[in-house]
């Protein structure tokens, strides 16, 4: 677990983002906290106008990661912008890193100056996640590359549900899932505590049906994470607000409004003064960690909060619940839940949400 708090894990955000603007309805002079991960959250937070974001990550690599972002936002216009963190092809991205440095905080800077070959690569693509995603879809180009192609062109919801029925949902390919995603081949050679930590279900199945219920839903070429893990790079349908132009130029004018903490949320939470926060972005850390560590998380959440805040948590396989004594204050939204749980585009999560109750 140690090594993973000290790696890039994740440098691209396959979550949705429009699914978390449904949960926490934001607005203009909120106090938001969030959790870092690839810095995509906090970012894209910024699109609803809050007044402050605090971005929360135990990795310093996750925050020096959404410090690059926001250097990069800075100094560089829209398409620079793009190049320099991975879209296409650029041999000047170590130049350009120079040029933003100055955008940076002291730690940060020396993180990417020795660790220059992330961004030379284009470092959208460096995290472990992503190049874990990269080789899964050179197999799935192997054997499915016809299809994959096809799953992608569609524009029309109603034709990729039939294509999906009838050529895509085979038994061969419900197998690949179950043998591919077992849980010995995800703790062994992805070693991602979210992934094969606290499961209460069967990776392989479990994914594989949600993967079908997904595309049931909305465009494949609409996900990010099929993007990911079919094609290896994130497609133009799939960007998330800070990666598209009109974003970009909405964020960048606000960047001065996030702070980063290299702290453990749950501490983070404790800690803070009483009624501090309106909103709660915390993506799927219920995934890794245990049913003990959960219900200190949602503590903090009732003593930071101010009445009537809104929570999102992203659940990856876990079901947990709110226990009785924070339940009298955290008080879910199932209709919304499921609402959410059928939109998301990156179709591995299910949720809870809700409101902190009058204190």
């Amino acid at each position: 677990m140690s090594r993973f708090f000290k790696r890039l894990n994740y440098s691209i955000g396959n979550e949705d983002w429009e699914t978390e603007h449904l949960a926490l309805r934001i607005q203009p002079n909120d106090h938001v906290v969030c959790v870092t991960a690839s810095g995509d959250r906090p970012l894209n937070i910024l699109l609803d106008d809050p007044k402050e974001v605090l971005a929360i990550d135990l990795n310093p690599s996750q925050n020096y990661l959404l410090d690059l972002k926001m250097a990069a936002m800075r100094e560089l216009d829209y398409d620079h912008y793009l190049s320099f963190l991975g879209v296409g092809p650029n041999k000047h991205r170590e130049e350009c890193l120079k040029k933003i440095t100055k955008h940076m905080h002291r730690d940060s800077n020396q993180y990417w100056l020795k660790n220059k070959k992330l961004v030379s690569k284009g470092v959208l693509y460096q995290g472990r996640i992503e190049k874990w995603t990269d080789k899964l879809s050179k197999v799935f180009q192997l054997v499915r590359g016809s299809k994959i192609k096809q799953l992608f062109e569609f524009d029309n919801l109603e034709e990729q549900r039939i294509f999906v029925k009838k050529h895509w949902d085979t038994y061969l390919w419900r197998k690949t899932f179950e043998i591919g995603l077992n849980p010995f081949i995800l703790k062994n050679f992805l070693n991602d505590p979210g992934l094969n930590e606290h499961l209460d279900f069967y990776p392989g199945i479990y994914l594989c049906n949600r993967f079908n219920d997904g595309l049931m839903n909305y465009l494949a070429k609409e996900s990010l994470l099929l993007s990911l893990v079919f094609k290896g790079k994130a497609g133009n349908e799939a960007y998330t607000p800070y990666l598209t132009e009109n974003g970009f130029n909405i964020i960048r004018t606000r960047l001065d409004r996030i702070t980063f903490k290299n702290k453990n949320i749950i501490q983070f939470l404790e800690e803070s003064t009483k009624d501090s926060f309106d909103a709660f972005s915390l993506s799927d850390v219920a995934s890794y960690i245990n049913v003990e560590s959960f219900h200190k998380l949602l503590h903090g959440v009732q003593h930071s909060a101010k009445s009537g805040a809104r929570f999102s948590i992203r659940e990856f396989m876990s079901r947990r619940s709110i226990p009785e004594h924070i339940g009298k204050f955290l008080t879910r939204d199932p209709i919304l839940e499921k609402k959410l749980e059928k939109q998301d585009r990156c179709f591995i999560y299910s949720f809870m949400t809700g409101t902190v109750k009058q204190k």
